[in-house]
């Protein structure tokens, strides 16, 4: 009898210890208020201003991950064990005018493969053009940019876009890094260009990857 009374206080105990942060213990961030987005956030401390840690679910790389931005779930992230995972996220407000979305694709590949992983890149994102190689610790980053205009009827926008191929000195795997910001009105944008470019090189040089 004491063994059947005491089964239902252990599994509330273990259910609770489940339990990392309670809502009332999260901050009022949607990097923390989005629950599928939360599921990657390392800690809620915040390791620079504005962002937290994002640890791969492949517990291959962490990087770090602005506290306004919410990873999409469903169709836009995808893993396969540790070999493969792809995400996206975005923080936007139509109030502030802005809108930046986050594409980070990581995947395993032979040491000798970059260049074909940097054709891939350039394909899917309509890039024809070189990479600027920056050496950042143990770290490459192959990085280019551009800029492009959209029109819709009456409207007009300018999308900043800045994409890298991030690989660990010999390793063997590596992430596509793609980031892209815009207005949704122009006639009123604060955007500036060098402080998008400097934003996004800070992103992708935080990238750091588990060689365990």
């Amino acid at each position: 009898m004491k063994i059947k009374q005491t089964l239902p206080l252990i599994i509330i105990l273990v259910i609770l210890g489940g339990c990392q942060f309670s809502e009332a213990q999260l901050p009022e961030t949607k990097a923390f208020q989005d629950e599928f987005t939360r599921e990657f956030m390392d800690s809620t401390e915040e390791v620079k201003d504005g962002y937290y840690l994002f640890r791969s679910k492949t517990d291959r790389y962490t990087m770090l991950f602005p506290e306004d931005a919410e990873i999409a779930s469903g169709a836009f992230y995808e893993r396969n064990k540790d070999s493969f995972e792809n995400l996206s996220f975005v923080d936007y407000s139509r109030e502030e005018n802005y809108n930046y979305t986050y594409d980070a694709m990581y995947s395993s590949h032979r040491k000798k493969e970059v260049e074909i992983n940097l054709r891939g890149l350039s394909r899917r994102v309509g890039y024809d053009g070189g990479y600027q190689e920056i050496e950042e610790g143990n770290t490459l980053i192959y990085l280019a940019k551009e800029q492009e205009v959209i029109e819709n009827e009456d409207r007009k926008r300018i999308v900043y876009r800045f994409f890298s191929y991030i690989v660990p000195k010999g390793g063997s795997f590596g992430i596509e890094y793609i980031y892209s910001s815009h207005c949704y009105d122009e006639t009123n944008c604060k955007m500036d260009p060098k402080k998008e470019e400097e934003k996004a090189l800070m992103l992708m040089k935080s990238v750091h990857f588990n060689m365990d």
